[in-house]
């Protein structure tokens, strides 16, 4: 063989070798984790793990009905909170009410959907290798993918305020007041106190993450006013300049307001103008009075309202534009007053809004017949919330809802407060029994979601309740409501207006949809129930707040378990919309409140199991 031939072979060999070995890189690289990618086509990849709960080899239902149970076990337990001199209260996941399911509302939360979403789609979204070698690596070495939380932070900061009294003392500034005399003062600043939010709320959200009830120790810390007496006192030659003997007319329309100069005076204080510190008539200060103008002047945005008699649309009530005091600019026009020597009569500063609905509009609405209907039941409700349930009900009757228009049942309730006729009813936090405002206010919910359905509308928006309550059965057809989250919000996409007519007849509540049909369908399937699981022991919770030895009771224990239902929509062109509305309802045990002593306060379940107590002070959580 000659040198040429043999050096031909090696060279064919060597490529030989090269191609051979590009080929077992490219079958690595890619052909095997496709071949791994395909083996667990529609689980979730070993190694993938929620917080610390592992769900890799798992379908996206298997996991979310793991995530649920985990979840569910710690939420019924909720997390002890523990402060250095002994005093420890249980923050829920859920507060309760003491009579009113709707008054129940979430402090912490975990969406199900989204995680298991982010898990059951994970590495979509990440570059080519990540995609690829992402599901090996995550069974070598694992992912922990973060539970997505709600946490309520305010809620959680007023829960503790209410049952921690005294815990925090705030910080005040530094400021100008009033002697007996009328003299200009300098008040010194106070350092305060303060909840240490930041290491708080880490623990908290690493306690859920983890599945974890370990206690919790609250922190306070101290917090030192930013503006000082030093800093005060310099303007006090600014501030007494102020102070001129006038009395200031305020005017609106055919009203009018006089200010005396001790009234206005006592508002003088510091505030930052474009960062810098200046005497003015100050906002806080200010608050109480304008607060008190704000009621006599404002007027509520009124819509044109209507009714339907003998069949035609008849107006019941007349469109009216709203007015609004701007309290800042108008503290602004009396500070002008104040700082001017010739100046003594001032306008308040109004803004108006046009109503949605006019009074002119009814003869257009293209409004003929019931293209929907939704009922629900309220026999059993305690007299508060029937009160209630017939002032949501009457806020209602008569709403139009133009073509396109996105409904939210909030903001058509508007402000829910005794103002606008609603009664309390009271909801247990920690031991203590608050008043709140909301009771009945989900069964207009619950009725609300039912007509949209029924009139085959878009529901852009909708929450179930915590827990199955006998209001709302068949459990998976109810929507809750709390201002200001979570709403209920669905979209009329009929191309007419839709007028809503309310009414009760004995304990039903019916609510009409009256527009006109355009020939869409609507198919509706029957709930389906499952993952029944039985309540926890029913919890005693003693407190200060009632006689000692009475005795209340929140809702009966109910079982847990999940709900689902399809919804189809058939339009006249044939297309179809097909939406599966879930439900998951957490087991919910009976807690009950038992009036005690002062300084002998304890938590005890049926079984006779000790929840954390609370020292003389009176302090526990449920």
């Amino acid at each position: 063989m000659t040198t040429a031939r043999k050096e031909t072979n090696k060279y064919l060999r060597r490529f030989k070798t090269i191609w051979m070995s590009a080929v077992v890189l490219l079958v690595v690289l890619f052909v095997l984790p496709l071949i791994y990618n395909v083996a667990y086509a529609g689980k979730i990849y070993p190694g993938v793990k929620l917080g610390t709960l592992n769900v890799g080899r798992l379908s996206p239902d298997e996991a979310e009905a793991a995530l649920r149970v985990a979840w569910d076990k710690v939420a019924q337990t909720g997390w002890p909170i523990e402060l250095g001199d002994g005093r420890k209260i249980t923050l829920p996941a859920t507060v309760t009410s003491a009579g009113d399911i709707d008054l129940t509302y979430s402090l912490v939360a975990v969406e199900v959907d989204n995680t298991i979403y982010e898990a059951a789609s994970w590495p979509a979204g990440r570059n080519i290798l990540v995609r690829l070698w992402g599901p090996l690596w995550a069974r070598l070495g694992g992912i922990n993918i973060e539970l997505k939380k709600n946490i309520e932070t305010d809620r959680v900061i007023a829960f503790i305020r209410e049952n921690f009294a005294g815990l925090e003392q705030l910080p005040q500034p530094a400021d100008f007041a009033l002697d007996a005399a009328g003299n200009l003062q300098v008040v010194s600043e106070k350092t305060g106190t303060v909840i240490n939010r930041e290491p708080f709320f880490s623990a908290l959200y690493q306690r859920v993450n983890n599945f974890s009830n370990e206690p919790i120790t609250l922190e306070v810390k101290t917090q030192v006013p930013s503006v000082t007496e030093l800093m005060v006192g310099k303007l006090l030659p600014q501030a007494k300049a102020l102070q001129i003997n006038k009395t200031i007319t305020l005017t609106d329309e055919d009203k009018t307001w006089e200010l005396k100069p001790e009234t206005w005076q006592a508002w003088i204080g510091v505030e930052s103008v474009a960062g810098q510190l200046q005497a003015t008539l100050t906002t806080v200060k200010a608050q109480a009075y304008l607060d008190t103008l704000a009621k006599t002047v404002n007027k509520a945005a009124q819509d044109a309202k209507f009714d339907i008699q003998d069949g035609r649309v008849k107006q019941f009530q007349s469109s009216q534009t709203g007015r609004t005091l701007q309290a800042a600019a108008t503290l602004e026009v009396i500070n002008q007053a104040a700082r001017s020597s010739d100046t003594n009569n001032m306008s308040l500063v109004i803004t108006t809004e046009e109503p949605t609905v006019t009074t002119g509009e009814a003869n257009d609405l293209g409004i003929t017949e019931i293209i929907g209907v939704g009922t629900s039941n309220f026999s059993g409700s305690p007299k508060n919330r029937r009160h209630n349930i017939k002032v949501g009900a009457d806020t209602l009757n008569g709403i139009l809802i133009k073509p396109d228009e996105e409904f939210s049942l909030l903001k058509a309730l508007g402000p829910v407060d005794g103002e606008h006729g609603y009664l309390q009813e009271l909801v247990i936090k920690g031991n203590k029994t608050i008043p709140e405002y909301g009771g009945g206010l989900c069964q207009i919910g619950t009725t609300t979601f039912r007509a949209a359905l029924a009139s085959g509308l878009p529901i852009v928006e909708r929450r179930n309740h915590s827990y199955r309550v006998v209001y709302y059965e068949p459990a998976g057809t109810d929507a809750t409501i709390y201002d200001p989250k979570p709403d209920f919000r669905f979209k009329n996409d009929t191309g007419r207006a839709i007028l809503i007519q309310t009414k009760i007849q004995g304990d039903d509540l019916i609510f009409e949809f009256w527009g006109t049909k355009d020939g869409r369908r609507v198919e509706q399937t029957p709930p389906r129930i499952f993952n029944i699981t039985a309540p926890p022991p029913s919890k005693i919770v003693e407190t200060e707040d009632l006689p000692v030895g009475e005795k209340r009771c929140t809702e009966r224990a109910h079982n847990g378990a999940d709900a689902e239902f399809t919804y189809t929509v058939t339009y006249p062109s044939g297309e179809v919309k097909q939406e599966v509305f879930k439900s998951h309802y957490i087991p919910w045990q009976e807690v009950c409140l038992v009036g005690v002593p002062k300084g002998t306060l304890q938590q005890v379940t049926e079984d006779g199991s000790v929840l954390p107590t609370a020292d003389t002070q009176g302090q526990a959580g449920n």
